[in-house]
């Protein structure tokens, strides 16, 4: 059995490596290592990326590992804490989802911003 790992962060933290991988930073949590655990029994992964702002969906289809290569881990964490691990992710397959039903949920600044343009 696998769980639902939530994993967000500043925009763009999930990066292209080229046109069939993708990565991100994983970072020091609770402890509980659950995505990496998950990984050593089944490294199949969905990925929902959402945009909220422009109410699109992104599903992708791959498969996972996680690695340690000191670069590859500079060049996904940018400005933030140190990383412990990248996870890699080798995309399958992806669909744009049916952008109905997807909240409208702007961050503080694009509500100023936008609210600015009404006043």
């Amino acid at each position: 059995m696998a769980l639902v790992q939530f994993r967000g962060g500043a925009p763009g933290f999930l990066k292209v490596i080229d046109p069939q991988t993708v990565a991100y930073a994983d970072y020091t949590g609770n402890r509980q290592y659950i995505s990496t655990g998950n990984l050593r029994g089944n490294d199949r992964v969905a990925i929902t990326v959402m945009d909220f702002v422009r109410a699109k969906r992104l599903k992708l289809l791959g498969r996972a590992a996680t690695s340690e290569d000191p670069a590859l881990i500079t060049h996904l964490q940018g400005d933030g804490p140190v990383a412990e691990r990248a996870i890699v992710i080798r995309v399958a397959g992806f669909d744009w989802n049916c952008p109905r039903h997807i909240p409208r949920r702007l961050t503080e600044a694009e509500y100023l911003a936008q609210a600015a343009t009404i006043a």
